[in-house]
């Protein structure tokens, strides 16, 4: 089967999807010039500026990617772990750091602290049987995807996947795991705060797209306590996070294909 690439190069699907098992290829070949992503149409919703801005020019991975990419390596590909550097230094301004990271890397480079952080996540993660039933069985980790959705290029890669059945995905938050009592007296977890915040809906919906599964669920685990959520995507969040997917979808075609606006033009407008 061939895809149409945003460049209008044309690729076969099984093949790309071979090479995106690599970091380098999925990140860096398959970029925003090639292909969207949930990151990238998570952009076009903030500004379509934002997303040019962010395709002009890509910004350093902040502290919360990294974190990120610590955790699911040592739960998802423990046998990648041995590939990064830990040094021990309180201070990531020392002699000691900076020669650390001038010889294996930024990206791959972290302090004795953050090795810690990680390991009582992932120890949290690891035994609690709720998670680990997810990756049993005939699950699948970091399996990447491209299709086309409505005419364009979307990338993705599902943390686990059960084929015809589910898409998972490991987060880690700052927010905690508590119940809220709302004005009704039902309660609603923070972590629904968090979805809304970080258009999480909008990832949940893309993914049951490029995977063809019915479901999506949050694997997560709070920062501070250590507590452990598995959450559902309610059909609620999937309507929400299709509605964004065609807005942002939308959005692109506009600014980036049709070119019916210029960028330079687009502005907010109403009464206050």
């Amino acid at each position: 089967m061939k895809i149409t690439l945003l460049n209008h190069e044309t690729v076969d699907q099984k093949e790309t999807i071979d090479n995106m098992h690599s970091d380098e290829f999925y990140y860096s070949h398959l970029g925003l010039e090639r292909a969207l992503s949930y990151s990238s149409l998570k952009w076009l919703l903030q500004s379509p500026k934002w997303f040019e801005h962010k395709r002009r020019k890509p910004t350093p991975e902040t502290q919360a990617l990294r974190d990120g990419k610590l955790v699911h390596t040592q739960i998802l590909e423990p046998h990648k772990y041995d590939q990064f550097t830990f040094v021990d230094t309180s201070s990531k301004n020392t002699t000691k750091w900076k020669l650390a990271k001038e010889q294996n890397g930024a990206s791959m480079t972290y302090t004795l602290k953050e090795k810690y952080m990680c390991n009582r996540i992932c120890t949290a993660f690891l035994q609690n049987d709720s998670c680990t039933s997810f990756l049993a069985g005939a699950s699948e980790v970091e399996v990447p995807m491209l299709k086309e959705i409505d005419g364009l290029a979307i990338r993705g890669k599902a943390d686990i996947l059960r084929p015809g059945v589910f898409v998972a995905d490991v987060k880690t938050t700052n927010d905690g795991l508590n119940d809220r009592e709302l004005y009704d007296g039902t309660l609603k977890n923070q972590f629904a705060y968090t979805v809304e915040k970080y258009d999480y809906d909008l990832q949940a919906y893309l993914y049951t797209q490029l995977y063809d599964v019915p479901d999506f669920y949050w694997l997560v685990v709070c920062k501070t306590t250590t507590d452990i959520g598995v959450f559902k995507a309610s059909q609620e969040t999937l309507d929400s996070g299709k509605a964004k997917l065609e807005a942002s979808l939308a959005l692109y075609k506009a600014f980036f294909v049709d070119e019916l606006i210029d960028l330079s033009q687009y502005h907010k407008q109403g009464t206050i």
